[in-house]
């Protein structure tokens, strides 16, 4: 099992969300849960490559990819970046961890715990009391890797029928340095960075929806993939 820390200050966690759609709240895990899901999530060899493809999210998997030849590459990179220089584009690793376990696919018991953690009743009670909506009912989940040269477009996530209420992220990456990218950033009505988030090791992002940001490009000379666990509190029922 995988533990959150106690002792949050609900109130001025609270105030700050409502003031700015946005809070980041540190030591989120207890430590020994933080670090457990760091290893875990690095230790994966299977992940989906995820992009969009001409209007529709596309997944091909991670170690077919690592088996092409550099033209079969550079001909995806291509595309994916063409794609990116007039309309919405991502490129990232992911982990559909709310899919395998709603549906009751074989996997990692760890996978079960990441999915039980962000919908046992601590967590739940602890996000609605931040966003201030009682209605929030589960939370989907999936474990995402921005490798160098991924990224992820300006968007809202809002999304008809999915019924979200706010997104999470939850950092998992240590000593994770500004000048590698990977920044959650916000956007103001002139198309100005509001506010940058760097992804602190063990911090949660909780940021209403639908609010425009995005996802840096890591750079080159990342010394060091950013692992988060990602998600979206919802109303309703889980489907």
């Amino acid at each position: 099992m995988f533990y959150m820390s106690s002792d949050f200050a609900v109130e001025e966690l609270r105030k700050e969300y409502l003031k700015a759609s946005v809070v980041q709240v540190s030591s989120f895990l207890q430590a020994q849960s933080a670090a457990d899901i760091f290893s875990f999530l690095r230790g994966q060899e299977e992940w989906n490559l995820s992009f969009n493809k001409f209007g529709s999210h596309a997944d091909i998997s991670f170690l077919d990819f690592c088996g092409w030849s550099s033209k079969q590459k550079t001909t995806l990179n291509d595309v994916v970046w063409s794609q990116a220089e007039g309309g919405f584009q991502y490129f990232y690793k992911s982990i559909p961890i709310f899919d395998f376990c709603s549906r009751g696919y074989g996997q990692d018991k760890r996978f079960s715990a990441i999915f039980e953690l962000v919908n046992s009743r601590p967590f739940l009670s602890l996000m609605r009391s931040i966003v201030g909506d009682q209605s929030i009912s589960f939370a989907d989940v999936q474990a995402t890797c921005f490798d160098r040269g991924h990224f992820l477009k300006v968007h809202d996530d809002g999304v008809h029928g999915k019924n979200r209420v706010a997104a999470y992220v939850i950092n998992l990456t240590p000593d994770w340095d500004a000048d590698w990218g990977g920044i959650l950033n916000f956007y103001g009505g002139k198309k100005n960075v509001t506010q940058g988030l760097v992804p602190t090791f063990n911090a949660i992002n909780v940021f209403k929806v639908p609010q425009k940001h995005s996802v840096s490009y890591v750079t080159p000379f990342a010394r060091e993939s950013r692992y988060s666990i990602t998600g979206w509190l919802r109303r309703g029922q889980v489907k």
